[in-house]
């Protein structure tokens, strides 16, 4: 998944250090991203924005959608926009790992479940794309908080915590190891 991620990443033009936009990775693979506010136009409900804008907001983020041979990725645009960049970037992270739409179904409470390895792997992807790991422990090695990782690679700081964790564990044994105090 890393290599397919830094592929990715090169077939853009970008280093391990810059951040990728993956609006721009998207119309790469032809896919179209569309809102809520774009389907409201094309006449999806205005109850249904209503209820994802508002109610049900952190319910759903975005979803990766088959048209025919075709893709689509339709997001919630009420969501901040560098989640709504995670959220793309995760839902490009099952194109890119062929997912499969067949192990996705709705429960009896009408809400999507899905294939966790896939979840986990599209996550992961994810996190490779926008932050790749030798680009985070760069960043642990110059001991970045998460607030410089995050307005680096524009994104959360909650995203940049969750990818800095295992490159900080990495950085903090090294500096260990070689009796470097920080």
């Amino acid at each position: 998944m890393r290599e397919v991620a830094q592929e990715e990443r090169s077939a853009l033009g970008l280093s391990d250090h810059e951040p990728l936009d993956p609006y721009a990775l998207a119309v790469e693979h032809g896919i179209s991203v569309y809102t809520l506010a774009d389907l409201r136009d094309n006449g999806l409900p205005l109850a249904a924005v209503d209820h994802f804008h508002h109610l049900g907001s952190s319910s759903w983020s975005a979803a990766l959608i088959p048209l025919g041979t075709s893709r689509v990725i339709v997001e919630n645009e009420a969501h901040a926009r560098v989640r709504r960049r995670s959220n793309i970037a995760h839902e490009l992270g099952h194109h890119l790992l062929e997912h499969s739409f067949e192990d996705v179904v709705l429960g009896e409470d009408h809400k999507r479940q899905f294939d966790s390895d896939q979840e986990n792997q599209a996550k992961f992807i994810s996190g490779e794309l926008l932050i790749p790991d030798v680009a985070a422990r760069r960043a642990a090695y110059d001991d970045w908080d998460n607030a410089r990782v995050a307005r680096a690679f524009d994104v959360s700081e909650q995203f940049a915590q969750m990818r800095m964790y295992g490159a900080r564990v990495i950085a903090a044994r090294a500096a260990r190891k070689f009796g470097i105090t920080r």
